[in-house]
């Protein structure tokens, strides 16, 4: 399995569950993900691909779990929102995002363009499936919360959201992954 990035952020949407509504919010994060769609191409020879043109909402049915609404966008992003966090989910690599610059920056971009774009006043970069996650989306956890057990878990985190390493192997043999917080500025 791979660990890939994923951001939690405090959202500020009315109603997740309006879709329009929601997809609109996004609108202004498009170029900023496909962005990420452009970096796959020069970096991967091999990439397949991107479709995704626009930001739409699928409905997830996890049995036994109620029906679960996601939205997807362009450079393989999904957002999850739970009752006072959502999550981003991005397609890259989280060692990749911690030890390669031009990956992490053209990521970070996106996370951030979309954190905007829901009304995040904060950002918290993790690996994906921490059960942090879980706390944010299905039990109600504020993002103080999920930052609070983070330190618990890991200590605290990255000063600045920068590679940790350029070496994978050394990012490998650390005790605990590289997590970052950041204060989001609306201004751009």
């Amino acid at each position: 399995m791979s660990i890939r990035a994923d951001a939690l952020v405090d959202y500020r949407v009315p109603d997740y569950r309006d879709q329009p509504a929601v997809v609109s919010l996004l609108a202004p994060s498009l170029p900023d993900a496909r962005a990420v769609v452009e970096y796959w191409r020069v970096a991967d020879p091999d990439y397949s691909g991107d479709t995704t043109e626009d930001w739409t909402a699928r409905l997830v049915q996890n049995p036994p779990e109620d029906d679960f609404l996601r939205y997807h966008g362009p450079g393989g992003f999904s957002i999850a929102f739970g009752e006072r966090v959502a999550r981003v989910s991005g397609i890259c690599r989280w060692s990749g995002f911690a030890t390669m610059r031009q990956l992490q920056q053209v990521h970070a971009v996106a996370f951030r363009s979309i954190a905007r774009a829901l009304g995040a006043t904060r950002m918290v970069l993790i690996p994906e499936y921490d059960p942090v996650d879980d706390i944010a989306l299905y039990d109600g956890g504020s993002l103080d919360k999920c930052i609070e057990l983070l330190q618990q878990r890991w200590g605290a985190p990255h000063p600045t959201t920068d590679v940790v390493t350029d070496d994978v192997e050394v990012y490998y043999r650390r005790q605990f992954p590289v997590w970052y917080v950041e204060t989001l500025n609306h201004d751009g």
